[in-house]
């Protein structure tokens, strides 16, 4: 399977994808000729070859055109356009979560909205640009990193919202609404980058200069299918919670753990450890779902004496799993894994009255 990976760290717009695509062997030529089967006037694409904090790059100008200032006239020019009606329905796609998210930041009805950022023409080359860019390269599946914000935009904020996402900078824009609504609406997973051969990679060069190359990476590769997640492993995102304790009742722990699983908590374990001044302590680690991290927290701060929480985002490989009546089952390649749960191995020793080491 071809797939694209798109490393937002250092910034993303809609002329960076591009950039980026070109760098990476799609066709200018080609792309220049599919855009032109939009009917939104004359215009020029030109992509230049830049250095970028001493980094190569590729740079899109664009010029000419057709201003478009109502989003009922865009959805007639792509609809009535030559282009295919795959990319037409992808390319609408992403106009409309922009055209909602501008609705929802500024308090307006979508039909009674002038939106700004889908006004111009470079937005609507930007947006089909990069849909037949990965068109033309054969891209099955997008993949992408958090979004490093910036200071964003009020429609970025709408668009953004159940991402992952993070900020090194809150003076500048580093992820423009157009190509968060383009990787939000392509991408599989926003996450790390998954398993691949990378065969190819571009770099797309932003307008501004920040103390970071303002650059977007795409690599371009192939997954391999013999460990395909989707064959065998599924990629799994975590939050790991850590505190040092030495100070409490060692009677209270196995009561937080049991707290800490009844609210959602993945795993919970204990470490001993010596801590400052030489004391005996525990390391408390909790491994949570991102969307129970807050939850957990507050149960760590409420229950014990910690002062402070250290948090990780992590990842894990784990194996496909499904449960029948007793066993749990995973599969890797030929092989098989089974347990039985413990909990139902109690139940049945005591329904049963057999020895629990016997029914394990």
């Amino acid at each position: 399977m071809k797939i694209a990976y798109f490393d937002c760290s250092s910034g993303v717009s809609g002329d960076m994808i591009m950039s980026a695509l070109i760098d990476a062997g799609l066709s200018e030529k080609y792309l220049v000729g599919e855009l032109k089967k939009l009917s939104i006037g004359k215009f020029t694409l030109k992509f230049t070859d830049i250095q970028k904090n001493g980094l190569h790059t590729k740079f899109a100008e664009i010029s000419g055109g057709e201003q478009l200032r109502e989003f009922s006239k865009i959805k007639k020019i792509i609809k009535k356009s030559k282009l295919r009606e795959s990319i037409k329905q992808q390319g609408l796609k992403i106009y409309s979560k922009i055209a909602e998210a501008e609705s929802k930041a500024h308090s307006i009805a979508a039909g009674k909205v002038h939106f700004h950022e889908i006004a111009e023409i470079d937005t609507v080359i930007d947006i089909f640009g990069a849909v037949i860019g990965l068109d033309a390269l054969k891209i099955e599946k997008v993949y992408s990193s958090p979004f490093n914000l910036g200071r964003p935009a009020p429609a970025t904020v709408e668009i953004i919202k159940g991402i992952p996402v993070y900020s090194t900078d809150d003076k500048n824009e580093f992820t423009t609404p157009t190509a968060a609504a383009i990787i939000s609406t392509l991408a599989e997973k926003v996450g790390p980058i998954p398993e691949m051969k990378i065969e190819k990679t571009g770099m797309g060069a932003g307008t501004s200069d920040f103390e970071k190359p303002n650059i977007l990476r795409v690599y371009i590769g192939s997954s391999d299918t013999a460990i395909s997640p989707k064959n065998y492993f599924s990629t799994d995102e975590k939050i790991l919670l850590e505190t040092n304790i030495d100070d409490m009742d060692s009677r209270i722990f196995p009561y937080i753990m049991d707290k800490l699983f009844s609210n959602g908590a993945v795993d919970v374990w204990m470490t001993n450890i010596y801590s400052k001044k030489g004391r005996p302590g525990i390391i408390l680690s909790v491994l949570a779902q991102i969307k129970d991290e807050k939850k957990l927290a507050d149960i760590i701060f409420y229950e014990t004496t910690t002062l402070g929480i250290r948090r990780y985002p992590t990842n894990r490989w784990t194996l496909t799993r499904k449960k029948d009546k007793i066993y749990k089952v995973a599969k890797l390649g030929n092989s098989l894994k089974q347990t039985t749960e413990y909990e139902d191995a109690v139940k049945i020793a005591k329904r049963t009255n057999i020895p629990l080491r016997e029914i394990l």
